[in-house]
């Protein structure tokens, strides 16, 4: 284990320890979690800088996003060309009149997809929402049915260290 991975580990560790207190802390662990094995990479990336690179033609700047993520960074002139996604949701049914309440766990693993096709397909699906507090921005709305079933077919995984080519985007929306 290089001494930028140890780095790494400890980092999400300490973010595990705030989950139960920091609604953002999944997605840190997810960034982090995403580097690929020689990165040097031992912090969450501030806003505005690339979260994670992968290896495509000449290293473009990818975003990572998790479940209700905010995305309005991403519908900017200067966007990242690729998201890298994970849904990890459960879905809360209540009791009905002749039923009991009941939960639907639904799990993506990370995909990668190009900016422009995630945001149609958000769009298309109406699967944004407005995040509340002081600055509320675009957010996912991980409850989307349709959106979930769209990600269960998007053929293409995000592995770290996997280099991708444009060809494996062709045709895909």
């Amino acid at each position: 284990m290089t001494t930028y991975e140890r780095k790494r580990n400890e980092e999400i560790a300490r973010h595990m320890a705030n989950r139960d207190h920091d609604q953002g802390a999944e997605g840190r662990i997810f960034e982090l979690e995403c580097a690929s094995a020689g990165s040097h990479k031992v912090r969450v990336s501030k806003q505005g800088e690339a979260d994670v690179y992968i290896r495509l033609g000449k290293g473009n700047v990818r975003e990572v996003k998790t479940n209700g993520g905010r995305i309005a960074s991403l519908r900017l002139k200067n966007a990242p060309r690729f998201v890298i996604y994970r849904l990890q949701f459960t879905q809360k049914h209540k009791a009905g009149k002749n039923t009991e309440a009941w939960e639907e766990r639904r799990e993506i693993d990370p995909v990668l997809i190009p900016t422009e096709v995630f945001l149609a397909a958000l769009d298309r699906f109406g699967a944004t929402k407005s995040t509340n507090g002081k600055n509320p921005e675009e957010a996912i709305q991980v409850s989307s049915k349709k959106w979930f079933e769209w990600l269960l077919d998007w053929p293409i995984p995000y592995e770290p260290g996997t280099v991708y080519t444009e060809d494996d985007f062709e045709g895909l929306e």
